[in-house]
């Protein structure tokens, strides 16, 4: 039977075995009670990987082959930003014995690419795209800009020209940030797929785009949106 006895600012602990004897002193333990407050207080504040991540569609069936010819499309900041998105989320999505193939919208459009229902539909045709990748900041679609049309979840690239996402914006850094992540299915003409990424403080656009697009591409793979 162990037995705990407590006195004199000391703790001994008897086993029948052995008595052992430890002794700290208050002092000396508030520093590290401190310590560990606030690395746990830290800990629970920082967002982690599933956090920043909301599923929001799929609809594909758990035996989708995956798609073999993907463009993408990011609306998201500049003409040079969304040029540096395209790259990135491209760069990511190339996994080795990969049969898939993505290619980034403004290698064939320009570098101040235009989005319309007519030069979509041209680049599709012209190079055989069975699926598009679409990416924007939530909500800038909205604020006056698309007049009867559908916005928020309702968004549909197919559907309608969203011409006013030709206008370059800003990507702020000052507080967190929601992008919208959409893979259309060309035969289909419909949304198969979406996420939200959340990105929080940055040091910079480019570090932001860096963390959304590689946080965009793992979610694509471990779904199985490509083909392997």
């Amino acid at each position: 039977m162990s037995e705990v006895h407590q006195g004199g600012g000391a703790v001994y602990y008897n086993s029948g075995w052995y008595i052992l004897r430890m002794y700290f002193p208050i002092r000396f333990l508030l520093p590290s009670i401190l310590l560990s407050l606030l690395v746990l207080a830290a800990c629970a504040s920082a967002p982690t990987r599933e956090a920043a991540i909301i599923r929001t569609l799929n609809t594909l069936p758990a035996d989708h082959d995956g798609f073999r010819n993907v463009l993408i499309i990011s609306v998201a900041g500049s003409f040079a930003n969304r040029a540096l998105f395209e790259r990135n989320l491209v760069a990511a999505m190339t996994i080795d014995n990969q049969e898939s193939t993505a290619t980034p919208y403004f290698t064939l459009v320009g570098r101040r690419p235009q989005l319309t229902r007519n030069i979509l539909d041209n680049v599709i045709l012209a190079r055989e795209f069975d699926a598009i990748l679409f990416t924007r900041i939530k909500g800038q679609e909205i604020t006056g800009l698309t007049q009867q049309r559908p916005v928020g979840f309702a968004f549909d690239l197919f559907s309608y020209d969203y011409t006013k996402l030709n206008s370059p914006t800003n990507i702020q850094l000052s507080s967190a940030i929601t992008f919208v992540s959409e893979l259309y299915s060309v035969a289909d003409k419909k949304k198969v797929w979406s996420i939200e990424t959340l990105s929080f403080d940055k040091a910079s656009v480019d570090e932001q785009i860096s963390e959304q697009s590689a946080t965009i591409a793992l979610q694509v793979i471990e779904d199985s949106l490509l083909v392997r």
